[in-house]
């Protein structure tokens, strides 16, 4: 005679399965939100570098009003320069979240204009992926 109550020995046993399949999603979750957050970050690091390379006209042609007027320009070309190479570092030093390699660099020279990986290929998350 066949009865209709659940084995708690197998209840407990689809539970765990169930559980542990839960916690496997969550994780994939979790490291889906932070490869979002790695990629937005390399996006704010190459877009503040670009910033300054797009003003750069702006930063000449405040050097030659001071020269003309015949003030002095090194705090400002110090205070530009050192701008400059801390964006140009914190681009550089960006890694892939998917290869662990630095995103912009390949070998020595920094690519400013990619939108991918220069190691592995993978899309930065304006590039296709939202």
């Amino acid at each position: 005679m066949a009865t209709n109550k659940p084995d708690p020995l197998h209840e407990h046993s689809r539970d765990s399965v169930n559980h542990a399949a839960r916690l496997h999603d969550t994780s994939g979750h979790k490291h889906g939100v932070k490869r979002k957050t790695a990629l937005r970050k390399i996006l704010r690091a190459r877009t503040r570098l670009m910033v300054c390379f797009c003003t750069l006209p702006v930063y000449m042609a405040a050097l030659w009003i001071l020269l003309s007027n015949q003030h002095d320009i090194d705090s400002f070309m110090y205070f530009y320069m050192a701008m400059w190479a801390g964006f140009a570092v914190d681009m550089a030093s960006r890694r892939c979240p998917d290869c662990d390699n630095q995103f912009f660099v390949k070998l020595i020279l920094l690519n400013l204009l990619t939108r991918r990986c220069v190691n592995c290929g993978s899309a930065q998350q304006g590039d296709g992926e939202r």
